[in-house]
């Protein structure tokens, strides 16, 4: 049997740290660390997670969906909470941004949706926040400049710059209420190689979670923000004063910002949050591994050089992207279900199941006898047996003793003398005759439970085996107890004294007689040996009970090891029922984002899995299943898991590569149609919301998760089929043969095009909703949604503000006005369009407003615009080009008004879109 061996791809990262922010940052950053670890077996060093709440009791939250015990370390893991918050609120550097009449509550269990209060906590904690980040970014950016290499799986990308992925919602208060000062706070320590990109998730997934009343708002109010702050730089930056530290913010937060929403465009619903942050953690991986060169541009530098001409439609950014993630997989669950059913199988019915009817007392009897142990006689004469052959036999000496009245005493101190040499001899005998026949015995039963237990059904055998045999070694020792008893009575009642009173009395009469003391002593000679003879038999008895006593210990401790073995093998057994039970429930939890390949006949490879094949397997690996008493009902699950995982691997080793390219073409296509399909960006927009001439800055890139960067959908039949956008689509090596995963981006819709976007307006416009910003004052930010179409209107004033030729609109002092058809009936020759500003509005608004109201007007201007342009198109173009310039220098200024700023720079597309006319029309 082959054994599989695991091959990862040769990923190079780039230097990288995820964090996340709030409850939903918390989740993914998990979610994503477990992918990591679920891949490459730990977290690259390279790579560096941090997640900062509002809450204390964040380890509370960590779990994984399949039980897989992973979390993020103390050192990965920031409460930024606030007991008594209300004294930082009269601090000059927090007092000039905090909303008025907002309570200041303990900001422990969390923000409670209040965006600012996050903000405050995040004040609170700038420091250690501050410090935090910047270690992260130190220690990641310090492996790259060591050049260090961690193995043969991954590297560190030679490219300069860090990237910084931030993750959280911006519907609730700590997410929403941290992220821009996260980004402004982690710009100060990158360069400019360096990318910020934001992952936010939009509210309409928490849309039915009670106590979200304020996600519409609190999220419409941070996309203003981020959509204002696109326009810093140098001549237009920003101070932050945090107190411990002040920091200049010249450049946008974001390099790229990524919106995720609860619906595809499709209409597809991720009605979690839980499947929501899953979808966003897979997304990341797939980005964080997107290096799939040492000089090769991943998403976000694809993301900036796309956004590089900083293009606008009707006057808003188009610097928002989101994705969709779908996988196409081989029936990996109906894998891991055959493979844990043919592990219970293997248990039940080959390893753990009651053995047919066995004729056990013969084999009792057959193994007994074969030791030597089935009769007591034979253990006994066994004891006794002479190295020379023969029993044992003891015997008294009395040798040439003198046959007179001194008899008597030198009898008794013969036999006393040579009465301790017996017993020292006999217990020495008997001992190393027991020890032989203990070795042997022991030897044997050693030999059984290695036999017995090593084959089908071995176990249930070798415990019933062991209690008979333990029975019967219980009996044989009464048996010898019994005979040692009665030897010992025997021995008792042998009496030398009536030898030793004859003899005294042959030996004590006046005259007398040698025969007769001879034959007196004989006698006692021979009651002697009677005497010893039992004695021997007594003490044979002793060891023979001893021995089977030992035997019996020995068996009752084998018999424990099994039992034993047997409760771990139960234990195992009802583990890998929960884990069937596991992947049955993910199973059923059907995810409407993967495709499985379903034209493998899964039956037809089914590897037959047997108790002989095991065995024969496990002896193979130079082990006995006797070592399992030993172990761990762990280990012993891992090392039946190792032999199904083995005998499956000619299955489990196909890649879905190997299936497709081993497939009919049109059959793969389908599959990779199928994928693309599923992996359509979550967001939804209306495409009419953005002008026809416009509608091409909406592309897509395609980055492919497969298992190497060698990879068949590279050359045809495969790459033809592959979906992909107007770019050609990379491939980023992941490790994983099972799964082609396809991470499909978005870029180039403005938010007022998102599907949603009025109804965030409509709660943010709520008088009852408030605290819906970061500071008091961005309120006054530009509204994301622009004014309404006014039938052309703004292009022929734009155009008529441009000087010479055109010139048809002028500013005069604080007055705007047109000389027209109209103006001629009026006094002056001129008409009035917009007075001194009031109600916060610019002049220069006024006077379009009453423009476009103008039905009359707007036609006759545009005639006369048409007409100059017309009498000399290359002087107008380069009049109109250079009025954009002076019209853009001017903005860059950072002196203009973001009110005029937003209606100068919707002037400006007009005219830009007007001088792209003319080019297609000439």
């Amino acid at each position: 049997m082959l054994s599989p061996t695991v091959v990862r791809p040769t990923v190079v990262f780039r230097p990288t740290v995820v964090i996340g922010l709030g409850g939903t940052g918390y989740e993914v950053v998990l979610k994503l660390k477990k992918r990591f670890i679920d891949v490459y077996g730990s977290v690259p060093e390279v790579i560096r997670f941090i997640s900062i709440d509002t809450t204390e009791n964040i380890q509370e939250r960590e779990k994984s969906p399949d039980g897989t015990k992973v979390f993020l370390e103390p050192n990965e893991l920031y409460a930024i909470s606030v007991a008594n918050p209300l004294p930082l609120t009269r601090n000059d550097h927090i007092a000039e941004w905090w909303p008025r009449d907002i309570p200041a509550n303990a900001l422990i269990n969390g923000a409670g949706q209040i965006r600012a209060r996050g903000r405050l906590a995040f004040f609170a904690r700038v420091g250690d926040i501050k410090s935090l980040i910047s270690q992260a970014i130190n220690a990641v950016r310090e492996i790259r400049t060591n050049k260090q290499a961690f193995s043969d799986n991954y590297q560190v990308s030679s490219r300069d710059g860090v990237e910084v992925f931030i993750v959280g919602s911006l519907a609730g208060g700590t997410g929403s209420g941290t992220f821009l000062d996260t980004a402004f706070l982690t710009r100060q320590h990158l360069n400019n190689f360096s990318n910020i990109t934001g992952v936010f998730v939009l509210p309409r997934v928490f849309a039915n979670i009670p106590q979200t009343h304020l996600v519409k708002s609190n999220a419409y109010g941070a996309l203003k923000e981020i959509e204002h702050f696109w326009g810093l730089s140098p001549s237009n930056s920003i101070e932050i004063d945090y107190g411990v530290t002040k920091i200049k913010a010249d450049r946008p937060p974001f390099d790229a910002v990524f919106l995720i929403d609860g619906v595809n465009k499709n209409g597809t619903v991720v009605g979690r949050p839980d499947d929501l942050q899953n979808l966003v953690a897979d997304g990341l991986y797939i980005q964080i591994g997107s290096q799939i060169g040492l000089d090769a541009a991943n998403v976000a530098d694809n993301i900036r050089a796309y956004l590089a001409n900083g293009e606008k439609v009707r006057g808003r950014n188009i610097n928002y992207c989101s994705f969709g993630f779908a996988t196409l997989t081989l029936p990996v669950q109906q894998y891991e279900r055959m493979k844990l059913e043919d592990a219970q199988s293997l248990l039940k019915n080959e390893l753990m199941a009651s053995t047919p009817a066995i004729d056990l007392e013969s084999d009792i009897a057959r193994f007994l006898e074969d030791c030597k142990l089935a009769e007591a006689t034979t253990v006994l004469n066994a004891l006794t047996e002479s190295d020379r052959g023969g029993q044992i036999k003891p015997e008294f000496r009395i040798g040439e003793i003198r046959h007179d009245r001194t008899a008597l005493a030198t009898i008794k101190e013969l036999y006393k003398r040579q009465l301790d040499q017996f017993e020292q001899r006999t217990a020495q005998e008997l001992g190393l005759s027991f020890y032989r026949l203990e070795q042997a015995a022991t030897a044997a039963i050693a030999t059984f439970w290695e036999r017995g237990l090593n084959r089908p059904n071995g176990l249930a055998y070798v415990l019933d085996f062991l209690s008979k045999l333990s029975q019967q070694l219980d009996e044989l020792q009464q048996s010898v107890q019994r005979k040692s008893q009665e030897a010992q009575s025997s021995f008792n009642a042998l009496k030398l004294e009536p030898q030793e009173e004859k003899i005294k009395e042959v030996a004590e009469t006046w005259f007398p007689n040698k025969n007769t003391i001879q034959a007196a002593c004989q006698r006692y000679k021979e009651r002697a040996d009677q005497k010893w003879k039992t004695y021997l038999h007594w003490k044979r008895c002793d060891k023979a009970a001893e021995l089977y006593g030992v035997l019996r210990a020995k068996v009752e401790e084998i018999k424990e090891k099994c039992q034993r073995l047997h409760s771990n093998l139960d234990k195992v057994y009802r583990d890998l029922e929960q884990s069937y039970h596991e992947v049955n429930r993910q199973g059923s939890n059907d995810n409407p984002f993967i495709h499985t390949i379903g034209r493998i006949n899964l039956q037809s490879k089914r590897p037959k899995v047997t108790g002989e094949d095991f065995i024969r397997w496990y002896r193979e690996q130079s082990q006995t299943l006797t070592n399992w008493s030993e172990k761990k009902a762990e280990d012993v699950k891992n090392e039946i898991l190792k032999f199904v995982d083995e005998a499956y691997y000619p299955l489990t080793s196909m890649t879905v590569e190997q299936v497709l390219a081993d497939s009919n073409p049109e059959d793969a296509g389908q599959d990779l149609q199928q994928l693309g399909k599923l992996a359509v960006p979550l967001w939804q927009y209306e495409e009419t919301e953005i002008p026809v001439q416009q509608q091409h800055v909406i592309t897509e890139f395609y980055y492919y998760g497969v298992e190497s960067s060698n990879t068949i959908f590279s050359d045809p039949p495969l790459s033809s089929r592959l979906p992909k956008g107007s770019n050609n689509p990379s491939f980023v090596p992941t490790g994983e043969p099972h799964k082609v995963m396809l991470f499909r981006v978005e870029i180039g819709v403005p938010l007022f095009a998102f599907n949603g976007m009025r109804d965030m307006e409509s709660a943010y416009l709520d008088p009852n909703k408030v605290f819906k910003h970061l500071h008091r004052n961005w309120t006054n930010l530009a509204n994301l949604i622009p004014p309404e179409d006014d039938g052309g209107a703004l292009r022929w004033f734009a155009l008529a503000l441009a000087p010479d030729p055109y010139k048809l609109v002028v500013n005069q002092g604080r007055k705007y006005f047109v000389s027209t058809e109209q103006a001629k009936r009026l006094e002056g020759g001129v008409l009035p369009l917009g007075g001194d500003a009031y109600g916060g509005q610019s002049l220069r608004k006024l006077a379009f407003k009453a423009f476009k109201s103008n039905l009359p007007l707007v036609k006759e201007i545009a005639d006369k615009v048409e007409r100059i342009t017309h009498e000399d198109q290359e002087k107008a173009k380069f009049t109109l080009q250079n009025y954009i310039n002076h019209l853009n220098q001017v903005l860059n200024g950072g002196k203009v008004d973001a009110q005029i700023k937003e209606q100068v720079e919707m002037e400006i597309q007009e005219i830009e879109a007007y001088l792209e006319d003319l080019d297609v029309i000439i």
